[in-house]
């Protein structure tokens, strides 16, 4: 079908009223495809039409003469063309598997990319005020689940979204981006060069047109699809409502397995992880082993064991922030008679190491630190 004719069909579905996105897709469902629903004398398959049904395929028709609809769809196909954006069309085969299986999939997707091929799709949120152990957890679990060579799925925010992304690339792993706009922007503007990497390495995917207006709506818009192109969400720090919970609602709507990693019970950037992980509505995750394990995925190559060659004084500092996290300096610096400068001196070495993190002067291991310890 010509693609300003699919455009045209897509603008009527979303401008006439009464028309919902479930409601769309159930259209499409009962008339078989896209085309058919805009047919007068079609009825659904199997059944008789009911009179509201009847009267929404009216209106329809009459949005799709339109010319507002029919400038709006040239307009956004010149955009495309421009652009190199392209449409994955729902029920055809280059449209996302497992997205296609929600009940409230769009019908129409504009992709930038391509949809990477992969076994393994996890989506990857949490808070935007991500602190170093979210930032370390998040790149520890992408690093040690890089041999399935998993598609990293999130939504290009700030914080978690960008670490994900970030180490997806530069693990060389495929990622996708979901957008709560059109193409013709990216939000935040700072996040353009990583846009550009993304659309190399994967996708940028999003429902919106380039002349859609912008909506707070459109972040849980945005939200359902990072859910429902995974088999796996994984929450890293949210604080007790945030859009992360959100996409996490979603992923157990689509009976998609949701993991969130727990937290202090004091801190409130996991306030979200504990309670959905005290309300059975996410497994617990500390390694990358606890999602292979739960999910029956094969096992992938453990990291090889670190070794590092720690001075007494590094060590002792190590053992200490083990024993007791978030140690601020000036007490580390009591408990173990260090003067400053030789404390100073040592965190930084352990900090470039990546095996300390540090925080307005407090301190805490990192994943590649208590291994460290553990070697």
């Amino acid at each position: 079908m010509e693609l300003i004719k699919v455009l045209s069909q897509l603008y009527a579905l979303h401008q006439t009223k009464g028309i919902g996105v479930k409601s769309a897709k159930a259209l499409v469902d009962a008339f078989g495809d896209l085309n058919s629903v805009f047919q007068g004398d079609n009825i659904p398959l199997g059944q008789q039409e009911n009179p509201k049904s009847q009267a929404l395929r009216v209106e329809l028709n009459k949005s799709f003469s339109s010319i507002k609809c029919r400038t709006s769809a040239e307009r956004e196909l010149e955009f495309m063309s421009q652009k190199n954006v392209a449409l994955l069309q729902w029920g055809t085969h280059n449209y996302p598997e497992l997205l296609s299986e929600c009940r409230d999939a769009p019908l129409g997707l504009m992709i930038r990319g391509s949809i990477p091929k992969s076994s393994f799709w996890i989506s990857v949120v949490g808070t935007r005020g991500a602190t170093p152990l979210g930032i370390d957890f998040c790149q520890s679990i992408i690093r040690d689940l890089a041999p399935l060579n998993p598609v990293i799925v999130s939504g290009l925010a700030k914080g978690i979204d960008y670490c994900a992304h970030q180490t997806a690339l530069e693990l060389g792993l495929p990622t996708v981006a979901c957008l709560a706009h059109g193409l013709n922007q990216i939000y935040p503007k700072e996040h353009y060069l990583m846009a550009a990497a993304i659309e190399n390495q994967g996708a940028l995917l999003t429902e919106f047109w380039s002349q859609s207006e912008f909506h707070p709506s459109n972040f849980l818009q945005r939200n359902r699809l990072i859910a429902g192109l995974s088999h796996v969400t994984i929450v890293i720090e949210s604080k007790s409502k945030g859009g992360s919970l959100i996409t996490a609602q979603f992923a157990n709507e689509y009976n998609r397995e949701v993991f969130a990693m727990p937290g202090h019970p004091y801190q409130k950037t996991q306030e979200g992880c504990n309670e959905l992980i005290k309300n059975h509505q996410a497994h617990m995750i500390t390694q990358a082993a606890d999602l292979v394990r739960i999910m029956g995925w094969a096992q992938p190559e453990a990291e090889p064991q670190i070794f590092v060659n720690l001075d007494q004084t590094q060590r002792a500092i190590l053992n200490k922030v083990h024993l007791q996290p978030y140690i601020h300096k000036d007490e580390l610096s009591r408990s173990l008679q260090l003067n400053p400068g030789t404390l100073q001196s040592a965190l930084l070495n352990l900090e470039m190491a990546g095996l300390l993190l540090t925080q307005t002067g407090c301190c805490l291991l990192s994943n590649r630190g208590v291994r460290a310890l553990d070697g």
